[in-house]
């Protein structure tokens, strides 16, 4: 199920996390397992300004050699620059999927019932459910699995640093696009997986989204780099993936059979 390039379905699913905030605030019996996502991710952010204040001004200095003059600290102030904007979109999604899985069973519970008081959209099929302990291994294990191929992409593309001139540019670019789409298959990942979906067919899914796959993934970094606003990433974006989700259900028939169907 294929979307057209249709630039309203960026403005769409741009706007998933700030619909998931009207719909938390419309059913406020969620706030409570909103609550704790929020709080694990608040630990988590503080954790990493920490570490970054901590250790990467020092390690940044040691980039450059001895100098002094104005222009010694010109040259030190934009290789910081560089070199914090290279590296706070890998740790976004970083402390996105950490964050995740940290919080997978208020999270899967969240999400399981947004789509049970989602009125007037369409439910899709009913999830597949093979147990709670294999659900919630099975989206670990994918998760760290998308992890992988994350760091196998963006890894090499930090390299463009390096590159004098358009390098920088080029990398920005590069790295808001590959970080969309996995934040986008990250956050869409709940009622995807609950239809017994593999990690292929996930994919093929959010490709499948044209635009909008680049739109909630661009929404969902953007909340990162927000002070505040990044503490509750994790609930909007996981609310606001599955709100996302039943606005474009699969069909039953692209619908895999139950992992573990029951005994007639």
């Amino acid at each position: 199920m294929r979307a057209a390039v249709n630039p309203l379905t960026f403005v769409r699913a741009f706007g998933a996390p700030l619909r998931a905030l009207g719909f938390l605030w419309g059913h406020k019996r969620l706030l409570p397992l909103a609550a704790a996502p929020f709080f694990l991710n608040l630990l988590l952010f503080v954790l990493a300004f920490w570490l970054s204040y901590a250790y990467l001004g020092d390690w940044v200095r040691g980039l450059l050699p001895g100098g002094e003059g104005w222009w010694w600290a010109v040259l030190l102030y934009l290789l910081l620059v560089l070199v914090v904007l290279a590296l706070l979109i890998l740790q976004i999604y970083l402390f996105a999927v950490v964050g995740r899985m940290v919080s997978e069973p208020f999270l899967d519970l969240l999400t399981r019932r947004t789509e049970a008081l989602a009125q007037g959209m369409p439910p899709g099929a009913p999830w597949a459910d093979g147990g709670l302990a294999r659900e919630v291994l099975r989206a670990l294990r994918q998760s760290l699995m998308r992890l992988l191929i994350y760091l196998g992409v963006m890894l090499p593309l930090l390299l463009l640093n390096f590159i004098p001139g358009l390098g920088g540019v080029a990398y920005a670019v590069l790295a808001w696009l590959v970080t969309a789409h996995f934040l986008a298959l990250e956050f869409m990942d709940y009622p995807l997986d609950r239809r017994g979906l593999s990690l292929k067919e996930k994919s093929r899914y959010v490709r499948g989204m044209g635009l909008g796959w680049l739109g909630f993934g661009s929404a969902v970094l953007a909340m990162g780099l927000v002070p505040v606003v990044n503490f509750a990433l994790l609930p909007l974006a996981a609310v606001g993936g599955t709100l996302l989700y039943l606005e474009r259900p699969l069909p039953p028939s692209d619908i895999p059979a139950p992992r573990n169907p029951a005994l007639p």
